[in-house]
């Protein structure tokens, strides 16, 4: 076959293909694909919540986006295709509509990072292009088409709008904000009073449930928050009406369903209760502070009505529910159905109505009047009509889809629970309203799924998993470029199994018990104490004290999270191994053959453990149990929770209470430790132990040496020897569970509360709900842990520029930056108003982050900024010192104490008249707004130089002035004290002006630039000396000024002054290089008599730049010292460490790159003096 022959038959193939009956075939191969694939993504959808496994989250991913691609091209293949088909345009819109809804629920939530709700606008231009297709190619079935395209048309702005109506709602998106303010408990508002709430009878919780859209809400000045006017349902409450349904309501209603006597109602009041809790939980995944009242409150709750009523299973739907709502809220459009309650419910059903009677309508007209005429294209087999075919599977499925959806809209718990707030409304009845009561109970009985949770926890054993190398999978990441998730040598996850009934049990006993010794006199006084929990392990803090001395360094002395989990589940995998043994179980290598059929066995067995253990013995009698009673629950217990925490390392780090990094570092120092020393060339399990054990000998006797190096597998080897060798059976397992569950409750509490919510999209964690029950107490963190300092580790996270806001992103930078600002922004007593809150989130976020990155979108805080100073508009440059004055104005009126003390400096100011010798000595702000020198190069001590001392040219004199308004010529010295009339006319010094256009540049409206206006009350004073000043004749002498600092804040922040304002409109930046370094010695311009044995030594922090010809033109970015860049450690440990911050850039810089930039605002830290520290005695934990 020659070079031609391949030529002519490629060309008769493409030919071929381009022939009309090829063209309609690939057409139908297409459309029955891409429907195919809806109905896939439709399934999946469903059950994205129970989907937890990555492959097919990718599947999903990627069937999402070839669906796109190939609607597209089915629309412009229809358009192009040189026959008629009367059916085309059908397909074109059914297929755009099917897309549109194949993830009604779960398309996104008001949260809506991804910006996944601008898709209905390309939607739009999809039902655009099947509305060229129909008007082009024309149709029998004009009129239904037509009304289908505007119907859809209508759906998607709705959609869009309804987005936008759930992000304003107070019962939404402000949501948390309304909830933080009526809470608020003081002598201000009358809402609610801790002192009166009684969790037995729930009177004077009143929680929000459902309502405040009714109610006036209005904005509270001057701290600029919302809150509900209860005026109006005080008033209704009188008549036994309440619009606005709060929890003490829903206990409160005496009638028949909700009635305290009738336990019929316990999942309606349930339900009420999870939501407001969800609620709650909302304004801490928003970064919205609560009083620690509600904490307090909400503990004896927690204790009352989840925890001390001994039903499991109650406890855990209560938290179940309570997830559920939260995950609706950030991952699904219920919100959006719901944003109104039942009328925005009713308008999404109508919606759906109508488009399914609009479907049959379509599809009547179809039946009627279709007949392909002679001169389109139509495929018929054995006389059946493909493309009819085609066509009615379409139609069944549209109309399958609206009635799903409405079913699903009906039967959901946001429908169950307007149901019960509406019943709820009125207290009492008189008339028992029986059609009411029986529709909320068939709604509660009828579900599409009886779980909300997926039921799951995940399993990895160490010693089964360590010497796994996932080649395959790594190569096949390769090959998709990254969209098979990679993976690291060691960390193969057995398959997940269900929660075990007697884990729950465990668990809320823990729960009970260390929320008990939280309730102990000394800690209840303690407000600080309360928030963490105590450092014991009651499973061996019992009355034998052997156990604790035996077992207690396993978990006091270890120096981390993952030290602790890893060695005990080393443990209790040798214990399993040894239970094993001891009941004939075979742990030694079989051959090819039996290997082969026992995995093929174990796919289709539910045994997941080593020795055969059966949960439903009850229910099956002929399997010959290995383990009875309650060695077989303690053995499940601690065998899942060892293997769970152990997952929780591998997998979900962010979700364990270390530090960013320290688990994978750990793990994979113990898998290279165990694959290539300890356990090299142990290929069965029965020599892993016996190797293990022969090591744990040597440990024990080398005890010291082994906990200094912190080699994990010995000491978990030296554990489970000394559980084997100690402990009869059963005290060995009671041991093991009792630690386990202890250890899964002090891992729970946990600081990163954005990786438990990024968990919610496909069920959550089993460990999320203890978090939830936990964070509602209070609890933070637990005490177990090495304590570190949350803020010690700053991280640079890039910043989203939204048009021209990178001079408001170089400030925030540069503050973010600040450790005395972040110290205080973290510590007790946090800020309380607006502006204070959002900056604070900010901190939070870039705080020894957990393994979470990604770009900062500070947009919320830069509105708040443009509705307070009118110099400021989005899309619009502006001068960044300016937006650095106005950002702590804005704070310093929330939090005027922490501001003053962390940035207000004082200067004494002396003036003295070069002729008549007369004397003026006033107090200032220091005000470091620099100009720069002629000197070249000039550096900051020049600058500073030039600052502190000058000449006036025309100083208004008062004494001379007063002398020569009552004709005295005899000139007498005077001094003018502070809180005495200035004698200052405070024009332009000849320090600042040294013949350079810089000292005409004007002040900014924040001319402190940082260090804040001392507000003078004495005004009548000033007003009186203002007006005789005015009614004398003034004389101007030339002066000497002369500034001396008296008082040094720990932040300085100096402006050096770049922009020449001749042309005010355009002003352009001067270029001149002013030199300094990284650190500021500022003694030498400290007064005298103010000098103490202090040194006032300053160190650099941030420096912001300005780079382009005039002030609003051209970029700024910020230098910024901190301690990591997004997720990762910096690459070299030299101290200090610097980053270059432009926007959602970061890059690691040099010191000397630093050094050498061209600064605009320059901010140093006042570094602090090393002071002598007495000698503190540490002693062991005692009493665990």
């Amino acid at each position: 076959m020659g070079i031609q022959d391949i030529r002519d038959g490629v060309s008769s193939l493409f030919i071929m293909l381009n022939k009309e009956t090829f063209v309609l075939f690939r057409i139908e191969f297409l459309v029955v694909l891409v429907t195919l694939l809806f109905l896939s993504m439709f399934i999946m959808d469903v059950f994205r919540r129970h989907i937890r496994n990555r492959v097919m989250k990718t599947i999903f991913s990627i069937l999402d986006g070839v669906s796109d691609s190939i609607i597209l091209y089915l629309l412009g293949a229809m358009q192009t295709a040189k026959f008629k088909n009367q059916l085309f345009p059908v397909w074109a819109l059914v297929l755009v509509s099917f897309r549109y809804n194949v993830d009604f629920i779960s398309g996104y939530g008001v949260d809506d990072r991804h910006g996944r709700r601008f898709m209905e606008w390309r939607n739009v231009v999809k039902l655009l292009g099947s509305a060229f297709l129909n008007w082009s190619r024309g149709s029998r079935f004009t009129l239904p088409l037509w009304s289908l395209w505007a119907l859809q048309i209508l759906r998607s702005w709705y959609r869009y709008h309804s987005y936008l109506l759930a992000l304003n709602s107070v019962w939404h998106g402000k949501s948390s904000e309304v909830v933080a303010e009526h809470m608020r408990a003081g002598p201000h508002t009358s809402n609610w009073k801790p002192e009166d709430c009684n969790p037995e009878n729930m009177v004077g919780y009143k929680y929000l449930v459902h309502g405040e859209t009714d109610q006036r809400i209005k904005l509270e000045k001057p701290r600029y928050v919302m809150y509900i006017d209860t005026a109006q349902n005080d008033q209704q409450a009188e008549r036994g009406f309440s619009s606005l349904v709060t929890l003490d309501n829903i206990w409160g209603c005496r009638r028949h369903l909700l009635n305290p006597n009738n336990n019929k109602g316990n999942d309606q009041k349930d339900l009420c209760l999870a939501f407001a809790l969800s609620r709650l939980l909302r304004c801490r995944l928003e970064d919205v502070t609560l009083q620690q009242d509600i904490f307090r409150i909400n503990r004896k709750l927690v204790k009352t009505k989840i925890l001390e009523e001994e039903n499991t299973d109650r406890a855990f739907r209560v938290m179940e529910l309570q997830l559920s709502f939260v995950n609706d809220y950030f991952n699904t459009r219920y919100p959006m159905v719901f944003w109104n309650g039942f009328p925005s419910l009713f308008l999404n059903l109508l919606l759906s109505m109508v488009t399914f009677f609009v479907v049959c309508w379509l599809a009547v007209d179809i039946r009627k009047v279709y007949m392909p005429p002679k001169n389109d294209r139509a495929r018929v087999v054995h006389g059946f009509n493909v493309d009819m075919i085609i066509t009615w599977v379409f139609m069944f499925f549209m109309l399958f889809k609206e009635i799903w959806e409405m079913v699903s809209y009906l039967v959901s718990d946001w429908t169950r629970l307007l149901l019960v707030c509406s019943y709820a409304r009125w207290k009492e009845e008189r008339t028992r309203n029986r059609c009411m009561e029986g529709t909320i109970s068939s709604f509660f009985r009828s579900r599409i799924t009886s779980k909300q949770w997926h039921g799951l926890i995940d399993q990895y054993v160490f010693l089964e998993s360590y010497d796994d190398r996932p080649r395959f999978s790594n190569l096949m990441h390769k090959i998709t470029t990254g969209m098979v998730p990679k993976k690291d040598d060691g960390v193969a996850l057995r398959s997940a199994i269900n929660v075990p009934e007697c884990v729950k049990p465990a668990i809320l006993k823990k729960l009970c018990a260390s929320l008990e010794q939280l309730s102990s006199p000394n800690i209840v006084h303690d407000q600080e104490q309360s928030h963490f929990l105590p450092k014991v392990i009651t499973s061996l803090s019992g009355n034998d004290g052997d156990r604790r001395k035996r077992y207690s360094w396993a978990c006091y002395d270890l120096p981390t999270c993952s030290h602790v989990i890893l060695v005990w589940h080393i443990a209790t995998s040798l214990c399993e191994m040894k239970l094993a043994q001891d009941h004939d179980v075979d742990l030694s290598k079989h051959g090819f053959l039996s290997s082969l059929l026992s995995y093929f066995t174990s796919c289709f067995s539910s045994k997941p453990y080593l020795v055969d253990v059966d949960e439903k013995r009850k229910e099956n009698k002929k399997v010959n149990e290995k383990l009875t009673g309650k060695l077989q629950e303690m053995y499940i217990t601690a065998n899942s929770l060892s293997r769970y925490c152990a997952y929780l390392l591998v997998s979900k780090p962010d979700l364990i209470p270390d530090s960013f990094y320290v688990p994978y570092m750990v793990l994979q120092e113990t898998v290279t430790c165990a694959r290539d020393d300890i356990l090299k060339n142990c290929d069965s399990l029965l020599s892993r132990y016996a190797k293990l054990m022969e090591e744990a000998e040597k440990a024990i006797q080398d005890a010291d040496d082994v906990m200094e190096k912190e080699d994990i597998v010995r000491l978990g080897a030296k554990l489970g020897k000394e559980l084997i060798d100690q402990e009869t059976e059963e005290e060995c397992w009671e041991i093991l569970s009792g630690v386990w569950a202890d250890l899964l409750v002090h891992i729970a509490p946990t600081w990163n509360a954005e990786a438990h919510k990024e968990c919610l999209e496909s069920g959550g964690e089993f460990v999320t709900y203890i978090w939830a029950l936990l964070w509602h107490c209070g609890i933070e963190k637990s005490k177990l842990w090495p304590v570190e300092d949350l803020y010690d580790i700053v991280v640079v996270r890039g910043m989203q520029n939204n048009g021209d806001t990178c001079y408001f992103n170089a400030v925030l930078q540069s503050l973010l930056a600040l450790d005395k600002l972040r110290a205080r922004m973290l510590g007790p007593g946090a800020p309380t108003g607006k502006l204070g809150q959002e900056l604070q989130k900010l901190f939070k976020k870039t705080s020894n982050i957990n393994g979470t990155g990604g770009v900062l979108m500070p947009e919320k805080l830069f509105l708040d900024i443009c509705s307070r100073n009118s110099d400021f508009r989005p899309g619009v440059m502006e001068d960044s010192n300016n937006m650095l004055g106005s950002l702590i104005n804005g704070l310093k009126n929330e939090e005027g104490t922490m501001v003053e003390s962390l940035f207000r400096s004082e200067v004494v100011k002396h003036v003295s008249g070069k002729e008549c010798e007369h004397t003026s000595i006033t107090i200032e702000d220091l005000d470091l707004s620099l100009a720069i020198p002629p000197k070249k190069p000039a550096s900051i001590e020049d600058c500073l130089d030039l600052y502190a001392t000058g000449l006036i040219e025309d100083w208004h004199c008062i004494d001379c002035s007063a002398a020569s308004a009552a004709g005295n010529t005899s000139l007498n010295q005077d001094t003018t004290i502070d809180g005495q009339p200035e004698q200052s006319n405070n024009k332009t010094y000849k320090n600042e002006e040294s013949g350079h256009p810089a000292d005409r540049q004007t002040r900014t409206t924040y001319r402190n630039n940082g260090k804040l206006p001392v507000i003078d009350g004495n005004a009548n004073q000033m007003e009186q000396s203002h007006k005789k000043q005015k009614d004398e004749k003034k004389i101007c002498r030339a002066a000497i000024v002369q500034y001396r600092i008296t008082k040094s804040a720990p932040i300085l922040t100096i402006h050096l002054k770049r922009f020449n304002y001749v042309h005010s409109d355009r002003p352009y930046e001067l270029q001149e290089r002013v030199n300094f370094e990284d650190t500021l010695d500022i003694t030498k311009f400290i007064d005298p008599g103010h000098l103490k044995d202090d040194e006032y030594k300053y160190r650099l922090v941030a420096v912001i730049v300005h780079s382009g010809p005039t002030l609003r033109e051209g970029h700024n970015f910020a230098y910024v010292r901190a301690s990591q860049i997004g997720c990762q450690q910096q690459a070299s440990h030299d101290d200090p460490t610097w980053f270059c911050a432009s926007d959602e850039s970061i890059t690691e810089v040099s010191l000397k790159e630093v050094l050498e930039c061209q600064a605009y605002i320059l901010f140093y830290e006042r570094v602090e003096q090393p002071k002598a520290k007495p000698v503190v005695e540490e002693h062991p934990p005692t009493g665990h």
